[in-house]
């Protein structure tokens, strides 16, 4: 079932989910912009694919960033307007994946969800989203493997996690997918076909369906070469694409450029991965949903490779997989 529904993914057909899991396929997707919008990226690389559906969620999603919408032109701290439309809807989420929990905050609140994505799954994912009500800040969502208990909760990531901090990626921004203001329950369904291509990745060895990466250094470490290259050309797969050209590359330097555009490293914050595993004092959300003129952010700390003598062997080492 695993690898029939990665099949799918690749033929652009995406799954319906509804209360968790990753169900029947739905219909072959259409990739409508919604009128008017300009495109704005605010975070990384993640999964191609088109809109999202009505209902409950057909599980469509493309891949650059995770983003929350485009702010107003003179915003407000916070919209009065979303407040009352999220709070209104937390009745459907609750429908949707039982046992939600909230914390509040006068910026927003916090959602903690649970997918078991597949029937009889030992893991299920566990998603810690922020949701604001102010139109200057951008939506995120950790994710994490958990067992019947979250304990011993174990990220979901690297692969399609915004750097630094190792949030979910789940779609594109250009492609529309969702935005500030759009159902809940629509992008719990992103980031629950976000966590079943991570299932796919660990127990296939393969990421399913399109996705983005434009960085070389990215690709060069992270796809296999039978999946679909994250250049523009997202419906070749690397090896026919870019493959060659990245590894024809001065490798260093692209290790380079790749520190100096994203820092190198992703992972949660220590307050999340706290909270997810003791659920007591809720992280701040002002402290943790940036805005989008400060994202991504330029890092101040930018490793020399060339003070690095073991860099060229593990660039060499991580392509030997191709």
């Amino acid at each position: 079932m695993l690898k029939e529904m990665g099949r799918q993914l690749d033929s652009d057909i995406y799954p319906i989910v509804k209360r968790g899991e990753v169900l029947t396929p739905g219909e072959p997707p259409s990739i409508k912009p919604y009128p008017g919008e300009k495109e704005e990226k605010n975070e990384k690389s993640g999964t191609r694919g088109p809109e999202a559906g009505q209902g409950e969620g057909t599980a469509r999603g493309k891949g650059q960033a995770e983003r929350g919408g485009i702010p107003d032109p003179e915003p407000s701290l916070v919209g009065p307007d979303l407040q009352v439309r999220y709070e209104g809807e937390l009745e459907a989420v609750q429908e949707a994946y039982p046992g939600a929990r909230v914390w509040r905050q006068p910026e927003g609140f916090w959602l903690l969800t649970e997918s078991s994505l597949l029937p009889g799954l030992h893991l299920k994912a566990v998603f810690l989203t922020g949701i604001p009500f102010s139109r200057t800040r951008i939506v995120q969502s950790w994710g994490f493997w958990a067992g019947v208990s979250l304990k011993h909760p174990s990220w979901i990531g690297p692969r399609h996690t915004n750097f630094p901090h190792g949030s979910i990626c789940a779609f594109d921004p250009g492609d529309r997918v969702w935005r500030l203001g759009d159902p809940i329950v629509h992008l719990l369904a992103l980031y629950t076909l976000w966590a079943f291509r991570h299932l796919h990745l660990q127990m296939v060895g393969r990421w399913p369906g399109k996705q983005v990466a434009h960085i070389p250094y990215e690709r060069i470490t992270e796809f296999k070469a039978d999946e679909f290259c994250g250049c523009d050309q997202f419906d070749r797969l690397y090896r026919d694409c870019c493959r060659d050209k990245d590894l024809s590359r001065d490798l260093l330097l692209a290790y380079n450029s790749y520190l100096f555009q994203t820092g190198g490293t992703r992972r949660p914050p220590a307050s999340v991965v706290n909270f997810i595993r003791f659920q007591e004092e809720a992280p701040r959300l002002g402290d943790l949903l940036p805005e989008p003129a400060l994202y991504p952010r330029n890092f101040l700390f930018r490793p020399d490779p060339c003070k690095r003598p073991d860099v060229l062997e593990e660039i060499k080492a991580a392509s030997l997989g191709f």
